[in-house]
């Protein structure tokens, strides 16, 4: 009896050592993850700061395209007041000109 308890007490040991090993594997994933994990934390913090980034640069950019085309919607404003008071000028003067060619 003493021969097969210490083969059990060997077989016992032997389960334990592999159940230690075991442990140790999985502590060594369970810190692999957790490594991975504040790893990609920190990435995804700095994608979604360039996403926020890239949108404020668009918001600016679309700010300053509204300005711009505000400022050619005025240029073109000028421009045709410009030219009605060319041809109002034009038509003063042409219907000066006739009228003292009538008259005069």
């Amino acid at each position: 009896m003493g021969a097969a308890l210490r083969a059990d007490v060997a077989g016992i040991r032997n389960d334990i050592g592999a159940v230690k090993q075991d442990l140790r594997i999985l502590e060594a994933k369970a810190e692999s993850l957790e490594t991975w994990r504040v790893r990609y934390l920190a990435q995804e913090d700095l994608v979604v700061a360039k996403i926020f980034s890239k949108v404020d640069e668009l918001i600016g950019g679309l700010g300053d395209m509204r300005a711009d085309l505000a400022r050619i919607r005025g240029e073109r404003d000028v421009e045709r007041r410009l030219s009605l008071m060319i041809v109002s000028l034009l038509s003063a003067v042409c219907g000066g000109l006739a009228t003292s060619l009538f008259h005069g």
